[in-house]
């Protein structure tokens, strides 16, 4: 009995040469309306904190005939002073029909590509304004976000709030004279229209009230110990959506706190495949303030893996 243990790995490069900004959006759209059908299926998701870090592991499916993934991996923030990702991800590949293991996907190319994906599908349906944008986080997540935003929006001005400028902070701002960098998030409070946190920070970052119209996209909240925004600000907003409304009420620390003080904001709640299914539970007044949550979903990945093998074919 042979004792090797290898499988088709499929790269980083691969994965970003399939997915431009709009097939990725089509993606998301698509498995969030299915998943709002009932036609995506995943399980639970299993979070284990440790401090400022977690691990991470769940299973999914995007439609009844595609592939099921099974992806895992952690986030440890010390990983930064190291030139580490923050995050690692893997996923791996079932074959649909016999359900053997078939290859791995490259899991960090993935998460970003989707996870901007559907922060762009929101943030499309909700936002009344984009004329200024604010992405707060200039790790890889936030400078995905910037360039995303910048493509789809073409917004008079951006805002990149970051704690230091990095070689890719700068890069963007050569491309796109529109772009600013600041340090300073008060800036990005004051004059943006629309918001996109991208932090890994474990104490919020937003505890002010945003201003009249603000649209609000959080990814880095996405376990119980991480609090983007703090709870009494998610208490006032007057309408909350999430990738799912039910996981971000367990799993979003900001949405957690928020609830412990308004624990009526939690029926509230609506998932992002509801609204796409049906518009009319979006935003109906300029001036409201609206949040989306997401703590990323095992569909999600599954709906970038199937397009990627229907693509090879």
């Amino acid at each position: 009995m042979s004792n090797d243990f290898s499988f088709p790995f499929i790269s980083a490069h691969a994965v970003e040469l399939a997915f431009p900004l709009e097939i990725a959006m089509q993606t998301q759209r698509k498995v969030f309306a299915a998943f709002d059908r009932g036609d995506a299926v995943m399980g639970n998701r299993g979070v284990i904190p440790n401090g400022s870090d977690a691990s991470f592991a769940y299973i999914a499916r995007a439609s009844q005939n595609g592939p099921t993934i099974v992806k895992f991996g952690s986030v440890t923030n010390s990983n930064s002073a190291r030139h580490l990702p923050v995050v690692h991800a893997y996923i791996g590949i079932l074959d649909p029909i016999t359900g053997a293991l078939t290859s791995f996907i490259d899991g960090e190319s993935v998460t970003r590509i989707r996870t901007t994906a559907a922060s762009m599908v929101a943030a499309q349906a909700l936002a009344a304004q984009t004329k200024t944008i604010a992405v707060i986080g200039a790790g890889l997540q936030g400078i995905a976000h910037a360039r995303a935003a910048l493509e789809l929006f073409s917004p008079d001005s951006l805002i990149l709030v970051a704690r230091s400028i990095s070689s890719e902070a700068k890069k963007l701002e050569s491309e796109f004279p529109q772009l600013r960098i600041s340090q300073k998030i008060d800036d990005a409070m004051k004059d943006a229209d629309l918001i996109f946190l991208c932090t890994n920070t474990v104490e919020p970052v937003i505890t002010q009230n945003l201003k009249k119209g603000t649209t609000l996209i959080s990814i880095g909240a996405f376990s119980p110990n991480r609090e983007e925004i703090a709870g009494d600000i998610v208490a006032q907003s007057d309408l909350i959506f999430g990738d799912d409304s039910q996981t971000i009420q367990l799993q979003s620390g900001s949405v957690i706190a928020g609830i412990k003080l308004n624990p009526a904001i939690g029926d509230k709640i609506i998932s992002l495949g509801s609204l796409l299914n049906n518009p009319a539970l979006g935003r109906t007044s300029p001036d409201q303030v609206i949040m989306y949550f997401s703590v990323g979903l095992g569909i999600q990945d599954a709906a970038i893996v199937e397009r990627f093998i229907e693509l090879q074919k």
